[in-house]
């Protein structure tokens, strides 16, 4: 049987790299298939340089384009309709923040959240399919996947705490950055496989960008990540960061715009997805007609004492979740059996710990002093007014 030496694979190889492979492992795999054929013929009688001028014949440069372009479409992610979905999903993220009609912002906001994921389950899925092709495309599939699972969880939980007042404990905000950042792991880890399997200079260029860029979000990411339990020590600070991340994340998306690098649609959703998830932990948010909660009508009623002879007394009282900013307010003589106040309130569930007086700095003693303070059990929005004691 005839064998190819050492210098005929070298010959071949060197042949085979003026053609439009830019990927080694396909490029490899092209390699040892034609040298197969190569030896095929050569058993048949065939000298090495009349095989391979057959061979070459045979399989022209289209064959060749059409095995890399099949391959590209999963490599760089060229999908139509996920870079739809994804544009669409940042569409309505911007609506939800400029249109509040009836309470509808923070609903549009949800659905932009959950195409997100949608996009990511999706890649993940893919990478799960094309395992073979990569044994760590298995890995990368179990990322994405995680990404799915934290931006999905972290913003329902989120979108419950603002408009129907669970105590979320802020996990929801945890779990969305957790999100991030494997999202960011993933792209890292994809694009140094891919800068390492590139040949030509122009793809060895994008790939070395592309995982500078996932490499620098998955820093960002570790950082904000690192932020959770130093929260009382950099809280004055975190505006610093997020300002940086939404103004880099806004750059990124501008340079892949004019460099045409939109296709790269991990990338893109790398960035986007940074920037709906930073944003709306932001205090920018609440700056835009969408980026309050919707807000609901709380009102406190007291019967009064018959010691009480002001048409004003006053109620010094904290939330459960804030107990470090208590507010006194007065609650005006409604009629000749009640006080009471109505005043603006977000979404809440949780207790109102109060403490009531005839005047605003007594209500305040009272409240601090008093060795078990009252309390009510509030579940905003369910229920809208509350009976003192």
């Amino acid at each position: 049987m005839a064998f190819l030496n050492k210098d005929q694979i070298d010959f071949i190889r060197n042949d085979l790299k003026k053609r439009t492979l830019s990927r080694s492992f396909l490029f490899n795999e092209w390699v040892d298939h034609v040298c197969c054929d190569v030896e095929t013929m050569m058993n048949r009688g065939l000298s090495f340089e009349d095989a391979y001028g057959q061979i070459s014949r045979e399989r022209s440069d289209i064959d060749i384009s059409t095995a890399h372009r099949d391959v590209q479409q999963f490599l760089n992610h060229r999908y139509v309709g996920i870079k739809k979905l994804l544009l669409f999903a940042f569409l309505l993220f911007a609506a939800s923040w400029i249109i509040n009609l009836l309470g509808i912002g923070s609903w549009i906001g949800l659905v932009a959240f959950i195409i997100l994921g949608t996009v990511y389950l999706r890649i993940a899925i893919d990478f799960l399919r094309k395992r073979h092709i990569r044994k760590g495309n298995t890995w990368l599939s179990v990322l994405a996947g995680l990404s799915f699972v934290g931006t999905l969880s972290g913003i329902l939980l989120i979108f419950l705490s603002r408009n129907f007042g669970f105590s979320t404990r802020g996990h929801g905000v945890d779990l969305t950055v957790f999100g991030w950042f494997f999202f960011s792991l993933l792209c890292l880890i994809y694009y140094m496989g891919e800068f390492k399997s590139a040949i030509e200079p122009v793809e060895i260029r994008k790939m070395r960008w592309l995982g500078c860029l996932s490499g620098f979000n998955l820093l960002l990411a570790a950082v904000s990540i690192a932020t959770f339990p130093l929260y009382h020590l950099v809280k004055n600070y975190l505006f610093f960061l997020i300002l940086f991340i939404l103004g880099f994340d806004l750059l990124v998306l501008v340079i892949l715009l004019l460099t045409r690098s939109m296709k790269n649609t991990l990338a893109v959703s790398l960035i986007l997805g940074s920037f709906m998830i930073v944003f709306i932990h932001s205090h920018f948010r609440t700056k835009l007609p969408g980026g309050k909660p919707k807000l609901y009508e709380l009102t406190l009623q007291v019967s009064p004492d018959p010691s009480w002879s002001s048409d004003r007394i006053y109620i010094s009282m904290y939330y459960e979740n804030f107990a470090d900013r208590p507010i006194t307010l007065p609650l005006m003589k409604m009629d000749d059996n009640l006080f009471g106040i109505t005043m603006p309130s977000y979404a809440y569930r949780g207790y109102l710990f109060y403490g009531i007086a005839t005047d605003s700095t007594g209500a305040v003693e009272y409240f601090r002093s008093a060795s078990s303070i009252d309390s009510v059990l509030l579940k905003i929005p369910n229920k809208k007014i509350y009976q003192l004691q």
